[in-house]
């Protein structure tokens, strides 16, 4: 009986974790699945509410790369079927899009121009950054937010191991892993309204 019960409260927790959101396969393919299952254990290893800004997940196996918009969808690259903490740092950075854009104080063009008053020397393109000089300065925050929370939940030696070995923006992540930088992204999250450490949050819409 006491087993019994124990194992219908695991259930519930279980449940009630992964009830914060809807993580749904579009051609529910072998590889698709196994990306879902994976996310549906890393909801119930960590707490990962803090940092979700949407709770309509997708897992597309037609998705060339992860992106944030329209719907939050994850691909199924192999490096995220070999690593759950690939998905997890990847699945942290596609909602950090969304806190940029819900929460964020200043406009995208205000934005950008205040992170190149900072970082002027910008390098564009694969690897290095995103595709044009503006999406890259964004990818300054988001990879920094996505550092931030992937370091609170595996511990900052580990996060900089994960995303130092990035085959994709290699310039960004040196820049937002380089010590020196710290002061200066910390201070455009709180200029921003970005910041999330030692803030309450609501969970996701």
């Amino acid at each position: 009986m006491k087993i019994r019960l124990l194992l219908l409260i695991t259930l519930l927790i279980s449940v009630s974790i992964n009830a914060q959101v809807l993580i749904t396969s579009v051609n529910q393919s072998t590889n698709e699945l196994l990306i879902k299952s994976d996310l549906e254990l890393l909801h119930e290893e960590y707490d990962l509410s803090r940092w979700e800004y949407t709770n309509q997940i997708r897992i597309d196996q037609d998705a060339r790369t992860p992106h944030s918009h329209p719907v939050l969808t994850m691909s199924t690259q192999q490096e995220y079927l070999d690593s759950r903490i690939k998905l997890l740092s990847s699945y942290l950075h596609e909602q950090f899009h969304w806190h940029v854009i819900e929460n964020g104080k200043a406009s995208k063009q205000a934005f950008r121009t205040r992170i190149k008053n900072e970082f002027p020397s910008v390098k564009v393109g694969f690897p290095y950054g995103s595709r044009d000089e503006g999406s890259t300065l964004s990818h300054i925050v988001i990879c920094y937010l996505e550092y931030i929370a992937l370091s609170e939940l595996i511990g900052p030696n580990q996060a900089q191991e994960n995303l130092s070995t990035n085959n994709y923006y290699t310039w960004v992540y040196q820049t937002i892993l380089d010590p020196r930088n710290r002061e200066t992204l910390d201070r455009l999250l709180t200029e921003f309204g970005l910041e999330f450490r030692g803030v309450s949050h609501q969970g996701a819409n």
